[in-house]
């Protein structure tokens, strides 16, 4: 029997990766100097293995400890390894679906990644060989009826638009009131380790006479386990001289002075990414515009990645065309919606529709499904929607990411968690290391499209004099509902 009151309540960051979740030698042991109970808050809670009954490393080679399961964040310099086992999890202490024993679990030390991840992968992990591939939450939600298929839709969130701009993850659909349609879908990438890549056509800004910062096609990585920009140098160029940004090479930062800061808020640009997928370039429905206003970019970070607090401007210089990069500070107002099934994506405007507004959740069924029930609407319980509202930081911004639990159509402020018999609860709060549709799918009315190629802030800000930290989940979003059982929506 699983008893909920010893369950450990963790906050986590969506990702494609596996579950994560900071151990306590995280605040203990790597970062002394930081007082033990802020940095467990920051860190999203810190996972006791000693303290939950269900843990276990049994069938497990070398103590448990492998490398975690990200390829494309290694060549940014953020590989990483972690000790695995085994423990019961659920989402939501109050959301109707089932706890999931057995479920494979990394425990983080280091400051590389500030806080756990939900892993969104649909794929197994595989240790030292293949004999024994581990599934994912993803496919065992699907293998259980508690999500229609292997999809989910996703943004950070704008704390920076005031307090009801939550960001959204939802598993199984999407929600329409989250995001602007556009008609543009995307085909996974080849590699399944870089599967939500876009061609970014350019990069502008809308002071008068200004000119592009980008403006050659570059393939881009969309990874919500980053918080900055990775751009080519170039483009970082082309950023400093516009904006009078200056490089620190020891902290590898844009850090910024106050006189800096204050010009750019003056300036207030906005600043548009457009981006295609890759067929006609000519046809305006491939390529699509997304908008951050600068507030997004208006970030700080905080110890241990600095001495003292610092605002700073969220790029990266990419030294090579493998570490280029749209990390979270674009997914403040990016709307992903991925479906595994069909091997395609979406990448939307998102919308913040705010508190008095309805989700609108819609399943994505496998292909294949029968016609006449691919369109139906979630039933009160159908979904396992996770809406993360709360706070996720860009590249080192402490945040807090709250999960509120949303049952229906009715909000609660029960905090929502994803917790195990006595251990796991992951939400995301993090810090970087350094700094570190018509979307193809049509409303519930008609089919979906198949596409040829995926509430809650995940930057928490301190305030207008501080700037924002980094997001790190939500707007406007998909949010899928599941097979059957009571939506179950976790909004931050």
């Amino acid at each position: 029997m699983l008893h909920y009151s010893h369950a450990q309540l963790l906050t986590c960051i969506p990702s494609r990766s596996t579950i994560w979740a900071v151990l306590e030698e995280g605040c203990s042991i790597v970062n002394p100097d930081l007082d033990l109970t802020s940095c467990s808050q920051s860190r999203g809670g810190l996972f006791q293995r000693n303290q939950s009954t269900s843990w276990s490393i049994q069938g497990l080679d070398n103590g448990g400890v492998f490398s975690l399961a990200t390829y494309e964040e290694s060549l940014l310099g953020l590989g990483d390894a972690a000790s695995y086992g085994f423990d019961s999890l659920s989402l939501g202490l109050n959301s109707g679906l089932e706890p999931i024993p057995h479920t494979l679990l990394a425990g983080l030390v280091n400051n590389k990644y500030w806080v756990g991840s939900l892993g969104l992968s649909p794929f197994p992990f595989n240790f030292t060989n293949f004999v024994d591939p581990q599934r994912s939450l993803l496919s065992m939600l699907f293998n259980r009826s508690a999500i229609p298929s292997l999809s989910w839709a996703y943004t950070a969130g704008a704390y920076y638009r005031g307090q009801d701009t939550f960001g959204s993850l939802t598993l199984g659909g999407y929600d329409t009131t989250r995001f602007v349609h556009n008609g543009v879908s995307f085909p996974f990438g080849a590699d399944q380790s870089r599967d939500l890549l876009v061609t970014l056509n350019s990069i502008t800004y809308d002071t008068l006479g200004s000119a592009p910062l980008l403006t050659e096609d570059i393939d881009f990585f969309i990874d919500s386990m980053v918080s900055h920009l990775w751009l080519p140098i170039e483009t970082c160029r082309a950023f400093e001289q516009a904006f009078n940004l200056t490089w620190d090479s020891t902290e590898e930062l844009y850090l910024l002075d106050d006189y800096t800061h204050n010009s750019l808020l003056a300036q207030n640009a906005s600043f548009t990414f457009t981006l295609s997928n890759g067929s006609s370039l000519d046809s305006p429905s491939s390529n699509i515009s997304i908008v951050l206003p600068y507030a997004s970019f208006d970030l700080t970070i905080e110890p241990p990645y600095v001495e003292s607090e610092q605002r700073y401007f969220p790029l990266k210089q990419a030294q090579n065309s493998s570490q280029y990069t749209l990390g979270r500070v674009f997914l403040q107002e990016a709307y992903v919606v991925a479906d595994y099934g069909r091997r395609n994506f979406s990448v939307s405007q998102t919308v913040f529709p705010g508190r008095g507004v309805a989700q609108n959740l819609v399943s994505i069924h496998p292909p294949g499904y029968d016609a006449g029930n691919r369109n139906r609407k979630l039933s009160a319980g159908a979904i396992a929607g996770i809406a993360i509202a709360g706070v996720a930081l860009l590249a080192a911004v402490i945040g807090f990411l709250v999960w509120k639990l949303i049952r229906g159509r009715q909000q609660h402020s029960q905090p929502a968690v994803v917790t195990g018999p006595i251990t796991t609860n992951y939400s995301s709060n993090e810090k970087d290391a350094h700094a570190e549709e018509k979307s193809g799918w049509t409303d519930d009315s008609k089919t979906p499209h198949d596409m040829q190629s995926f509430d809650r802030h995940e930057l928490f800000a301190r305030g207008p004099s501080v700037g924002m930290p980094e997001l790190e989940v939500p707007t406007k979003v998909h949010e899928i509902d599941g097979r059957a059982g009571p939506a179950a929506e976790l909004e931050a």
